[in-house]
């Protein structure tokens, strides 16, 4: 079995899904590479190994992640250029994981999971295994024993309302012959190391698709460093699936 977790990157009416997928006999080395990473983080530009690593902020220089004044004014733009690129390359050291990055023309996530979704079934049947996605979501409130009741329900339902769309596009799967089981498991980034990989993952893949679709978005402007370092991770692409690892989704077919 496969885990696999998944977030989304993309602007405007062009959004993308990228998914990291591990086995299970994997998942330990997985961690090992990526805590090794976040180590080296601190130790090169003192960036703490609990803050949440989210590529936009992490690329563009917002935030103070480093642990102390003088180490937040000496990470500039280069040095957190070669953060990100130093996570990536600790990711690529682990023999079995794989990426498989889903885009299409839509404003919408629901539907470019849809299609995410039937593409990890492809290729689960394929290599006779089975997935569980974890998706950067809002599990439910954080705090939920400083809140009153009525506000916890309330947060709670809001983060089942939230699900909703991509619970439903896992039930709509045939029961006897599905691959990717259960609901998606929704894992708030800041508490997952992984669903923060898959963002770094992500925003590389989005900025190397722009490259290939500058019509889909015209306003922006790609970054090469970025594209360089998704290309790191070419030997864990997801063979049979798009260009590069990346699948395009025709919006008006879904497929």
């Amino acid at each position: 079995m496969y885990f696999c977790y998944v977030d989304d990157s993309g602007a405007d009416r062009g959004r993308t899904l990228t998914g990291l997928l591990v086995p299970e006999e994997g998942w330990s080395d997985l961690l090992h590479h990526w805590l090794e990473g976040r180590r080296k983080l601190e130790q090169t530009w003192g960036v703490l190994k609990n803050t949440e690593l989210h590529a936009v902020d992490l690329v563009k220089g917002r935030g103070r992640p480093c642990a102390t004044e003088e180490q937040n004014n000496s990470f500039g733009r280069q040095a957190r250029i070669a953060a990100h690129d130093l996570m990536i390359r600790h990711l690529a050291r682990c023999e079995s994981v794989r990426v498989l990055t889903v885009a299409g023309g839509t404003a919408q996530i629901a539907t470019v999971y849809r299609s995410f979704v039937d593409h990890l079934e492809a290729w689960a049947f394929e290599h006779d295994t089975r997935v569980m996605i974890m998706f950067d979501g809002q599990s439910g409130p954080d705090e939920a024993e400083t809140m009153g009741q009525e506000a916890a329900q309330e947060a709670w339902k809001q983060a089942i309302r939230g699900a909703k769309p991509y619970r439903d596009t896992h039930r709509s799967l045939p029961l006897a012959s599905r691959r990717v089981l259960e609901d998606p498991i929704m894992q708030d980034s800041r508490y997952s190391q992984f669903i923060q990989a898959a963002d770094l993952v992500g925003y590389a893949a989005f900025h190397h698709l722009m490259f290939a679709r500058p019509d889909v978005w015209p306003k922006l402007t790609p970054m090469g460093h970025m594209s360089k370092a998704y290309r790191r991770l070419a030997r864990h692409w997801l063979t049979g699936h798009g260009t590069d690892g990346i699948v395009w989704v025709d919006s008006d077919t879904g497929g």
